[in-house]
């Protein structure tokens, strides 16, 4: 008798239990609607962190595609002066072979051309500085991605 009555005690809790779970489980009414609001919320925020993210991941694309063609160019100029500093070089010894009658002249000439010279270097060490401050930007871009 002991155990029937064991058995319909623990029938008895499983139902309360059973039904407690439900209401657990169960949206109260006088919150529905603040559920459901909430939840458009959420996704109204998703949606707009997404076009957030899409028009920032955008920007940075482009102004990733400006600094690679802003290094292109300014390697393509940076080429051109070391193709023109080693031309001039190559004038230099050219013009040091021959002979001048005027020691004066001589030393005038070698003076423009150190002067030439040291302007070509100038512009090429900022030019290769610039380049080089472009390069480190770019490559800091994709981590920022």
């Amino acid at each position: 008798k002991s155990a029937m009555e064991k058995i319909q005690h623990l029938k008895t809790v499983n139902r309360e239990a059973a039904l407690k779970l439900e209401k657990l489980n169960m949206v109260p009414v006088e919150h529905e609607a603040e559920i459901k609001q909430l939840t458009e919320d959420i996704r109204e925020l998703e949606q707009l962190l997404r076009q957030d993210y899409r028009r920032k991941q955008t920007a940075l694309q482009e102004v990733t595609s400006q600094k690679k063609t802003d290094i292109a160019e300014k390697t393509q100029k940076l080429n051109e002066w070391k193709v023109s500093m080693t031309a001039l070089k190559e004038e230099q010894e050219q013009l040091k072979s021959k002979i001048v009658e005027s020691p004066e002249e001589s030393k005038n000439c070698n003076e423009l051309m150190k002067e030439t010279i040291k302007k070509l270097k100038r512009s090429m060490q900022e030019i290769t500085e610039k380049y080089e401050g472009y390069r480190d930007a770019v490559e800091v871009l994709p981590s920022c991605q």
